[in-house]
């Protein structure tokens, strides 16, 4: 699937709909590009296509998901799919501004504005970046990026990397073919 989003804030979506990724409410696959009924009035500034889910980064820095809730990558804490945008509600990121989002396949990552990196979804290979294989349910920080500022992220099939604001390149996860 792939999404849009334009300068006004507005997101569309099209292609595989099965998990809901699309954010129509519905599980339709759409041909053309669609808007996102659900997020008319906010203003959206990022928008991040995973595998099978999606998320999407208001100008209030809160963060929404929906799609797959497969290996709880939508950070809900459940393994529920969610056919519409759904604030990510956690205990990590009340009160905190979020500046970015990245989707990966099974895996999701966020920046907030204090530069600290929180990843959730399957934990497999380390692409979450916690020293273990486990899966996180909520967003949670990655303490081992404690007292280094991010700048930006990216979310891979596999694995991830951060930016650093000294222009160093972090990357954890699978790395068997080279992509770290």
């Amino acid at each position: 699937h792939s999404m849009g989003l334009t300068d006004d804030g507005t997101v569309l979506s099209f292609g595989d709909g099965k998990d809901g990724q699309l954010g129509h409410g519905d599980e339709e696959g759409q041909r053309v590009p669609k808007v996102i009924e659900a997020l008319r009035g906010m203003r959206v500034v990022a928008i991040a296509a995973g595998g099978d889910h999606s998320m999407v980064l208001t100008n209030e820095g809160e963060v929404l998901s929906f799609g797959s809730g497969c290996n709880r990558k939508l950070g809900h804490g459940d393994y529920k799919d969610q056919l519409e945008p759904m604030v990510i509600a956690c205990e990590a990121l009340r009160g905190v501004h979020v500046v970015a989002i990245a989707a990966g396949l099974e895996h999701s990552l966020v920046l907030t504005d204090a530069g600290a990196v929180l990843s959730f979804g399957e934990g497999d290979f380390g692409r979450l970046g916690h020293g273990d294989k486990q899966d996180k349910h909520v967003p949670k920080v990655i303490e081992a990026l404690r007292g280094v500022r991010v700048v930006a992220i990216a979310a891979g099939g596999y694995h991830s990397m951060v930016l650093t604001d000294d222009g160093k390149v972090l990357s954890f996860g699978f790395g068997k073919y080279g992509q770290l």
